[in-house]
């Protein structure tokens, strides 16, 4: 269920009391931004990606995005068209 308070919504069953829930509540924006960073953080680390893969797949991202941004991208008519032909060439073996 979700309480709707102004422009922001609340869970009104969760996992902690309804006191730590006010408690934390109570913190101004960024601290609950940083509070909530780090209780992310504490659970999402599960992928067993190491620093060097995460960094790696982080400078593929940019560099995509950048691609995309200058312009060098294939139209998608184009990029379905080559795909299409290479499964059809691996179904041919």
């Amino acid at each position: 269920m979700v309480d709707v308070v102004g422009e922001v919504a609340y869970a009104t069953h969760v996992a902690v009391s309804a006191t730590l829930l006010k408690q934390l509540l109570m913190l101004g924006e960024r601290e609950r931004v940083e509070l909530a960073h780090a209780l992310l953080d504490s659970v999402n680390d599960n992928d067993e990606m190491s620093d060097a893969d995460r960094a790696r797949l982080h400078a593929a991202i940019e560099q995509s995005i950048s691609e995309i941004e200058s312009g060098q991208t294939v139209p998608l008519d184009e990029a379905l068209a080559s795909l299409r032909a290479k499964r059809a060439a691996r179904a041919s073996r």
